[in-house]
C-alpha cells in the first residue's frame, strides 16, 4: 500500500499544475486570446478576428449602474471613431436576455460576447465592471481602464489608441465608478 503515495503524489502535483490560474494579462504584451459565444447566438467572437486596427474591450453588465451610465458614451464614440478601432463589449455573469436588452436599449453597434463564467475577464485581470481594455493593432495590451468613463473621457483614450506608436503604451489615468464582480 505504500507503494500507492509517489504515484498519488505525481498525479497531485500534476492535477496542481493544470488547475492553476493563470497570471493576469500584462501590459505591452500580447493581449490574451479572447473566443466566447456571441451574445446574438451568432457564432463564436474571437479576438484574432479583430487584427489590423486597435481594439476596444469593455467589460460590462446589464445589472451594473456605472455600465449604463457609461453605455451612451460607447456607443457615440463606437459610431464617430468605429473606422479607426474595433469596439468588443463582453457581457460577464449576465443572463442571455437582460444582456441582449442592455445592448437592444443602449444601441450598442458593435459585437457583444458572453463569459458566463467570467473566465476571460480573469485572464485580463477584470476586477469589476465596467472594466476596459485596450490592444494595439498589434495584438498587445496597451492599456486598461477601472470603471466608468464619463463625458469626452472615452473618446480621448481612444484617440490616443488609434494614435499610439508601436511598443508605446497608453497614459490612462484617473479611476471611475464600478461594481464588484459578484
Amino acid at each position: 500500500m505504500l507503494w500507492l503515495v509517489p504515484i498519488v503524489a505525481v498525479f497531485v502535483v500534476g492535477g496542481i499544475g493544470l488547475f492553476r490560474a493563470r497570471p493576469a494579462a500584462e501590459l505591452g504584451r500580447a493581449a490574451p486570446d479572447i473566443t466566447l459565444p456571441a451574445l446574438d447566438g451568432d457564432g463564436n467572437i474571437r479576438l484574432a478576428g479583430f487584427r489590423g486596427k486597435p481594439v476596444v474591450v469593455n467589460f460590462w453588465a446589464s445589472w451594473c449602474e456605472p455600465c449604463k451610465d457609461e453605455a451612451p458614451e460607447f456607443a457615440r464614440v463606437a459610431d464617430k471613431l468605429g473606422e479607426h478601432a474595433h469596439f468588443l463589449g463582453i457581457t460577464m455573469l449576465d443572463g442571455k436576455q437582460p444582456a441582449e436588452d442592455f445592448v437592444r436599449h443602449y444601441e450598442i453597434p458593435y459585437p457583444s460576447a458572453r463569459d458566463t463564467r467570467g473566465v476571460v475577464a480573469k485572464r485580463y485581470g477584470v476586477t469589476g465592471v465596467p472594466e476596459t481594455a485596450f490592444i494595439d493593432a498589434d495584438g498587445n495590451l496597451v492599456g486598461k481602464y477601472i470603471g466608468a468613463f464619463t463625458n469626452d473621457q472615452l473618446e480621448r483614450a481612444v484617440r490616443y489608441l488609434i494614435d499610439l506608436r508601436p511598443g508605446a503604451l497608453l497614459q490612462l489615468t484617473g479611476r471611475g465608478e464600478t461594481r464588484p464582480v459578484p
